[in-house]
C-alpha cells in the first residue's frame, strides 16, 4: 500500500478504526493537565526568577541555551515520572518511540527536507532571515532534546489521547495548531510554518505508528533549516 493510501486509510476510516490511536495509549486528559499545571509552574519559577534578579531580565526574551536546554530537559523528565508514576507501566515504547519501518524512515527524511526548503524559499522571498544559532546549541537543542520533547508531549502524548475523542485528522489539525502556539510565532506567515509542519509530524506519526519517525522528519527540517542559514 503506498503512502498516500495509508494516509487516506487513517483520515478517512470508519466507526471505532477512526478514532483509534496509533497505540493504545493508557493515559488520559488528567496526565496531560498535570504536565501542563508543571510546565506553567516551570514558567512562573523563571519569572519569579527574573523579579528576584536571580535571572537577568533579557531570558524572558531571549532565553540562553543553558536555560532553554534546562527548561527542556526538566519538561521531558516530567512527562515520563508523571506517566511511571502513576501507572507503574513502560512509558517510552507506548508514547510511541518505537523504530519505524524503513519505508517511513525514509519519507521523514525526505520530508524533513522539502519542509524545510519551502520554509526558507518561504522566508527568502518574504525578505527575512533565518536566525542564527551557534552550532553546539543547535545540536543540542534543535536537533537532540527540542524534537524528543516537542513530539513526546504533542505527537506522542496528546494526539493518541485526542483522537479517542475527535477522531484523527481533526487532531492532527488541533495539535498542530497547538503546537505552533508552543512557538508564540510572531506573524502569520510563522503560524502557517509551525501549523503546517507539525500537521505534517501528525500525519507521519499516524501513518507510521510511532513518534520517532516524526521525530526523524522534526530534526531533519531543523537540520536543513541549519545548512540553509549557513548559505
Amino acid at each position: 500500500m503506498c503512502f498516500s493510501r495509508k494516509l487516506t486509510h487513517w483520515v478517512r476510516g470508519s466507526g471505532a478504526d477512526q478514532r483509534r490511536p496509533a497505540q493504545d495509549a493508557f493515559w488520559t486528559y488528567e496526565d496531560i493537565g498535570a504536565f501542563l499545571f508543571v510546565a506553567i509552574a516551570l514558567d512562573a519559577v523563571v519569572r519569579l526568577s527574573v523579579r528576584l534578579h536571580l535571572l537577568d531580565s533579557s531570558q524572558l526574551l531571549a532565553p540562553s541555551a543553558a536555560l532553554e536546554t534546562s527548561i527542556t530537559a526538566s519538561l521531558t523528565a516530567t512527562l515520563y515520572v508523571i506517566l511511571k508514576l502513576h501507572y507503574r507501566r513502560p512509558v517510552v515504547a507506548p508514547l510511541g518511540w518505537l523504530a519505524p519501518s524503513s519505508f517511513y524512515t525514509i519519507i521523514s527524511i525526505l520530508g524533513g527536507v522539502a519542509a524545510a526548503l519551502a520554509i526558507a524559499c518561504l522566508t527568502r522571498w518574504r525578505g527575512h532571515v533565518m536566525p542564527a544559532i551557534a552550532a553546539k546549541d543547535f545540536f543540542v537543542l534543535g536537533l537532540f532534546l527540542g524534537p524528543i520533547l516537542e513530539e513526546s508531549v504533542f505527537r506522542g502524548c496528546m494526539l493518541p489521547v485526542l483522537t479517542r475523542t475527535l477522531g484523527n485528522a481533526i487532531s492532527v489539525v488541533a495539535i498542530a495548531v497547538l503546537f505552533a502556539a508552543f512557538h508564540a510565532p510572531g506573524d502569520v506567515t510563522h503560524w502557517i510554518w509551525f501549523t503546517t509542519t507539525g500537521a505534517a509530524y501528525g500525519s507521519l506519526r499516524l501513518a507510521s505508528g510511532t513518534t520517532t519517525a516524526a521525530a526523524f522528519m522534526h530534526a531533519t527540517c531543523n537540520l536543513t533549516l541549519f545548512l540553509s542559514a549557513k548559505l
